[in-house]
């Protein structure tokens, strides 16, 4: 039987290959910041989410923290929060997450998609009304195929009507693969008349003044934030923050809280170190390089000042948008070509992302290479504009 299900999946990754989805792991080797070793050469990365440098903070390395007094003194929770696995750095993490976001109270998990696929099936009921932006990431729209929803998906960037009955709007607000961000005046707007917000942050916590998301800097009180942990806090992992009822609800009901065994203590310590980090002096400088970055990448884009880091540059075609992410590995940049399922069918692209420790010499220089090379494969510097989401 093995050998059965090895010929099947070796005809269907030849036909993924054919249609020019296959997928590799990219081998990074040595890493100074923004340059690495991929396959033995060293290259300048522009798809990374760390947009604040974090990743390679002094301050946030496990030799560092151990270093530390009251650093953590165990590699793992051993069980469940709600078993044995609920320790200090869990708690001490969640109270410095929920003071950045401004919320009652955090829950800690282990990623992003477990979040959002344990979250949303326990906090949308049967009769609840549920809107969906049509980009929403992956791990949404899988949370809301296990709270086993009937959402009605929103045209990108537009609000529910109406407000009979409990009514729920699932959006993120930058999306990961466009760059764009939801709209503030209708986010206010929905939760004034007494919507409940379910907000994906995964992209934009840590980017705004004092280390805040999206929603605290656009004066937003979602009845549900979702904190990434692997973008700006250049970690891994990620939170819920809510009132105590809604947190307590999570730490009671989401399965993918239940029946995890907790975050590893380290991990928790760097994230709690990470948000006082990012609330201080020091984001403020790296979040101001950023922008700065942002700003001048986007000029040379020739696009409108940025709403964030990512920057798509569309091509169309699965294997073309291969082909010159290749051709700008050759000389030096490395740039992920992303294709469907994570984009919509028909809008393979390049993401283009830049951080705080990105230099002006190296924006320049990508840009130069892609101009050149989007000319030889006869493409035009477009941006996207798609309507929905095939995930």
């Amino acid at each position: 039987m093995s050998e059965l299900l090895n010929q099947r999946l070796r005809h269907q990754l030849a036909a993924l290959r054919d249609e020019g989805l296959a997928r590799e792991l990219p081998r990074i080797g040595r890493r100074d910041g923004v340059r690495y070793e991929l396959d033995g050469k060293w290259v300048t990365g522009f798809c990374s989410n760390d947009y604040l440098g974090f990743a390679n903070h002094p301050h946030l390395r496990p030799t560092a923290i151990s270093a530390r007094d009251h650093a953590p003194d165990a590699a793992g929770a051993t069980a469940s929060r709600l078993v044995a696995g609920d320790l200090p750095a869990h708690r001490a993490a969640e109270r410095a997450l929920a003071a950045l976001v401004g919320s009652d109270d955090a829950v800690l998990f282990p990623s992003g998609f477990q979040l959002n696929l344990g979250v949303l099936p326990a906090l949308i009921e049967p009769g609840d009304a549920v809107f969906s932006d049509a980009l929403n990431h992956a791990s949404l729209i899988d949370g809301l195929r296990l709270a086993r929803s009937r959402p009605t998906i929103l045209p990108h960037r537009s609000a529910p009507t109406g407000d009979a009955g409990p009514t729920w709007w699932v959006t993120e607000s930058i999306f990961s693969m466009d760059g764009d961000a939801a709209d503030p005046d209708l986010l206010r707007q929905f939760t004034a008349r007494g919507g409940m917000l379910y907000l994906d942050e995964a992209h934009s916590l840590g980017l705004f003044p004092g280390g805040a998301g999206f929603a605290r800097a656009h004066g937003i009180t979602p009845s549900l934030l979702m904190g990434g942990l692997g973008k700006s806090f250049g970690l891994a992992g990620a939170f819920a923050a809510g009132s105590r009822e809604v947190c307590t609800w999570i730490r009671t009901r989401a399965r993918s809280f239940v029946f995890s065994t907790g975050n590893a203590p380290m991990l928790a310590e760097q994230a709690r170190l990470a948000a006082e980090l990012l609330a201080g002096r020091d984001g403020d400088e790296r979040r101001a390089r950023m922008w700065s970055n942002a700003r001048l990448l986007a000029a040379e884009l020739e696009r409108p000042p940025p709403v964030s880091p990512i920057f798509p540059i569309l091509v169309g075609a699965n294997q073309l948008a291969v082909a010159v992410s290749r051709a700008l590995l050759d000389r030096g940049w490395h740039v992920q070509a992303i294709r469907p399922p994570t984009v919509p069918a028909g809008s393979a692209r390049l993401r283009v992302t830049v951080t705080s420790d990105h230099d002006e010499t190296q924006i320049h220089g990508l840009v130069a290479d892609l101009r050149q090379l989007l000319r030889q494969f006869d493409l035009e510097l477009r941006d996207t504009a798609p309507t929905s989401s095939s995930r």
